[in-house]
């Protein structure tokens, strides 16, 4: 019976390692032409005000001793994976967490905690559908009636997730691409 048990808990363990899996995010260390901290620091808090309508809304954080800005932010996703007939509505928001860590020269964004959330529509027949927290898994679902539909939006949601991701990046080193060198003394 001790045997039975023991190999029970095994696959039990077994199956729960194989189908956990981790958080989506992306990450980008970017350097910068010999900046210091402080003025990284402060070109990316005028960033974070300028890219949301609201960053007081948005930074959750901000140590500049530190080095580090957490943020939670959000957008809209739209799905263009209906299939004809489309058993649910997938339209909504993607919200996530922005994380930026700096040092002298350079600094890491990551974006991370992707979680889906469709929105209500009175006007939509078909019922909403949120997917939640986003993870790296493959496939959604596995079977089911509405499995390809799914699976062709939880890929789709990845997909526009890492375009999203990407974009945010480029618009970081933009903004930060000509930062000044600090001087001392007033240049009014």
């Amino acid at each position: 019976m001790r045997k039975i048990k023991i190999i029970a808990g095994l696959i039990i363990l077994t199956t729960l390692s194989l189908s956990a899996q981790e958080n989506f995010s992306f990450e980008k260390v970017i350097k910068t032409d010999s900046v210091g901290k402080t003025i990284i620091f402060t070109t990316i808090n005028d960033w974070f005000a300028t890219t949301y309508n609201s960053s007081n809304d948005v930074i959750q954080m901000s140590e500049k001793d530190a080095g580090i800005i957490i943020g939670k932010g959000l957008f809209k996703y739209y799905s263009n994976k209906h299939p004809f007939f489309a058993p649910y509505s997938y339209d909504g928001n993607i919200k996530y967490t922005i994380k930026v860590y700096v040092k002298d020269n350079r600094y890491k964004v990551v974006l991370t905690n992707f979680n889906h959330s469709a929105d209500e529509d009175p006007n939509d027949p078909t019922p909403p559908y949120s997917f939640e927290t986003i993870t790296t898994a493959k496939v959604y679902k596995t079977k089911g009636i509405a499995m390809k539909s799914l699976n062709a939006s939880w890929n789709d949601i990845k997909l526009k997730s890492e375009q999203y991701s990407n974009d945010i990046f480029k618009s970081l080193e933009n903004k930060t691409k000509n930062m000044k060198v600090e001087t001392t003394g007033n240049d009014w």
